[in-house]
């Protein structure tokens, strides 16, 4: 009786985890997960080291006043469309594929670059900062719930 309960438990904890994994895999926003690099010498670095960070406000606002960075927004289509930061590029990292190529092409790899979503846990900016970075921009930055403080500052929206 216990063996049957116990093969029976193991049935449904891989079901579970199996369906788990068929829902992960087809969500278009996946939870980010940003790792620590790792350097020549297979030493971790942080992820100021490692070339992307996050910026405050700030230091973003300036930039824009200079015309010094490339605002990206890391959101959903729809949320772009509803509003975003006048003059940024949407590039959503679930459709890499779609616009990565051409923004390989035609951006300088040194260019500034601040990538921005919504919300204090969004994933979304650091995940792009991320894929940026590990595709060969040196300059990269996030500005977390950029798009509440951006619009709560008064700063110029589309």
């Amino acid at each position: 009786m216990l063996i049957q309960a116990a093969k029976e438990a193991l049935i449904l904890i891989g079901t579970a985890v199996a369906v788990a994994l068929a829902v992960y895999a087809v969500r278009p926003d996946k939870i980010g997960i940003i790792p620590a690099a790792v350097n020549q010498d297979g030493a971790q670095q942080s992820q100021a080291e490692s070339g992307f960070s996050e910026i405050s406000l700030e230091d973003a606002v300036r930039l824009y006043q200079e015309k010094g960075a490339i605002f990206a927004d890391s959101r959903h289509a729809a949320d772009f469309e509803a509003g975003h930061i006048q003059g940024a590029v949407h590039l959503y990292t679930a459709d890499q594929e779609i616009w990565l190529p051409e923004f390989l092409a035609t951006t300088d790899p040194t260019a500034a670059i601040i990538a921005y979503c919504d919300g204090e846990n969004c994933h979304l900016a650091p995940a792009l900062a991320e894929l940026l970075f590990f595709n060969g921009f040196d300059n990269v930055s996030y500005l977390k719930n950029g798009w509440t403080r951006w619009r709560e500052g008064g700063f110029p929206v589309e």
